[in-house]
């Protein structure tokens, strides 16, 4: 609403400008009309369509077109009224500059070529100067290639100085992605190093005693393990930002990882059925790292909502997609369609961008389950 309103206000400034202008212009060509007669009066018709000739140009930015065909249809009924040639010939020159710098460089040649067969008809027909046809099309052409060159030379001007806009705005884009990089990577690298370090230090002080829990010591060893790996994981992603490049979108994890994934998990008391059918090797690496992300995505919600104690993580690998399916026998809970949680949200977002669907609510059985469909010609 408000991006409309003020694209609203821009256009009725634009247009209350280009009528001072062409205020200012009437006025001028007015003035010079009584000097090209040598200071006699042209008449009160010819002032009324020289200020229509220029009322038009008033709109020529908003409408080209009509500004363009309005102002050479008043032009000829002016010179086909016998008044006095001169400074009316400015105006129509106006709108065909104007319409060359808003319209693209074919449209605009069409138009004015259309423009430099018709004046010389004009002049033979109309105005019955059939004398000097040859002396007209020169005119003509010389008349309507100094707005038609003036309007390329300002579009071209304009369009450099959007695209320097562009980069300048690019650069600052990339000034906040690498500091954005370096924020993350110092908070969360800091953060997963110190536990992976932490998890390092207790397990191996644990593994020196004998009476050690069996089940605390792989707990500290997963701990230890998911956190350097996430660690790297974080680096090989950011490092291209820090870089001040954009992010390089390799799949980090594929369907071979996901096993291991599970295997972690399970580490942590959630026993997880993990099966995998079909040909894994004609999933595209993209999908397969979209996959990885939803069953981690997903299970990680089982361990932190669900107060599951089994879940199950289905993964087809089809001719033409692959789906994947996680469930659990927890509590379930219905998801909130405009606030579906930012990990619900991330693999929404993930399977989408590589032209799947997503779904995830209560299981039918009780519980809660994640389905996903992902195409492989889709990324």
């Amino acid at each position: 609403m408000t991006t409309h309103r003020n694209d609203s206000r821009a256009r009725l400034w634009r247009t209350a400008a280009d009528a001072a202008i062409a205020v200012v212009l009437a006025a001028l060509v007015s003035a010079g009309t009584i000097g090209a007669g040598g200071g006699q009066h042209p008449g009160a018709g010819a002032f009324a369509l020289i200020w229509l000739c220029a009322a038009t140009l008033s709109v020529r930015r908003l409408w080209p077109e009509a500004s363009l065909i309005g102002s050479m249809l008043v032009l000829w009924y002016y010179l086909a009224l016998g008044y006095q040639e001169g400074p009316v010939y400015l105006l129509p020159a106006v709108a065909v500059f104007s319409y060359v710098m808003a319209r693209p460089l074919k449209h605009s040649l069409i138009f004015v070529g259309a423009l430099l067969v018709a004046f010389p008809v004009f002049y033979e027909l109309i105005l019955h100067d059939r004398d000097r046809l040859l002396v007209n099309i020169a005119l003509t052409a010389i008349y309507l290639s100094i707005p038609t060159v003036g309007g390329v030379i300002a579009r071209e001007a304009r369009n450099a100085r959007a695209q320097a806009a562009a980069a300048n705005r690019e650069r600052h884009r990339a000034d906040e992605r690498v500091a954005m990089a370096r924020e993350i990577h110092d908070v969360v690298g800091h953060s997963l190093a110190v536990v992976s370090m932490n998890a390092g230090v207790a397990l191996h002080m644990l593994e020196k005693r004998p009476e050690a829990d069996p089940g605390v010591v792989e707990n500290l060893r997963a701990i230890r393990d998911t956190s350097t790996r996430a660690l790297d994981d974080l680096r090989s992603t950011l490092a291209p930002l820090r870089d001040g490049q954009a992010p390089e979108l390799r799949p980090t994890r594929t369907l071979d990882d996901i096993p291991a994934l599970v295997a972690d998990i399970g580490k942590g008391g959630l026993t997880v059925d993990y099966r995998q059918t079909g040909d894994a090797a004609q999933v595209p690496g993209r999908v397969a790292a979209a996959a990885y992300r939803v069953v981690q995505e997903s299970l990680t919600n089982v361990i932190r909502h669900a107060a599951a104690s089994r879940a199950t993580a289905r993964l087809e690998c089809g001719e033409a997609s692959l789906t994947i399916e996680v469930t659990d026998d927890g509590r379930g809970g219905e998801v909130d369609p405009d606030r579906p949680g930012q990990g619900l949200a991330g693999m929404i977002e993930r399977v989408e961008a590589q032209g799947g669907t997503f779904g995830a609510g209560p299981a039918p059985g009780g519980g809660f389950a994640v389905h996903a469909e992902i195409p492989y010609t889709g990324s």
